[in-house]
């Protein structure tokens, strides 16, 4: 996904042997090698274009860690979990992500996209009463 974003923004040249890869090449690599790559990389690119630094998360079970900064800097305080707005979600699921974000430390963001190419943020905070 980093290598798209910076190919875009027109920082990073992508070459195969002596040819270099057009955007559309880059994007169809991506997602034959990574099925959900449609419905997360807008996520990653939003994230990315606000200046944040966008990292996996597969260890906390989500999609992506969020820093202001960069990794050895700080903490990522945000870990982020990507769903189309038709998946259903398990409540069990729900309460699982949110534990694992709060035993680290982090705030969940669930994002959830749309077909029409949009997205909303929702954001669960761990409260004890």
């Amino acid at each position: 996904m980093e290598v798209l974003y910076l190919a875009e923004a027109g920082i990073v040249d992508v070459y195969e042997g002596e040819r270099k890869l057009s955007i559309d090449e880059l994007k169809n690599l991506a997602k034959s090698v990574m099925p959900s790559f449609d419905n997360l990389y807008p996520i990653y690119k939003e994230l990315r274009s606000r200046g944040l630094t966008v990292r996996s998360a597969l260890k906390y079970g989500a999609d992506f860690a969020i820093y202001k900064t960069r990794p050895g800097l700080e903490h990522a305080p945000f870990i982020v979990k990507v769903i189309s707005y038709s998946e259903s979600i398990d409540p069990g699921d729900l309460v699982g992500w949110g534990r694992v974000a709060h035993s680290v430390r982090k705030y969940l963001l669930l994002a959830v996209t749309y077909p029409s190419n949009e997205w909303k943020y929702i954001m669960f905070k761990w409260l004890r009463p």
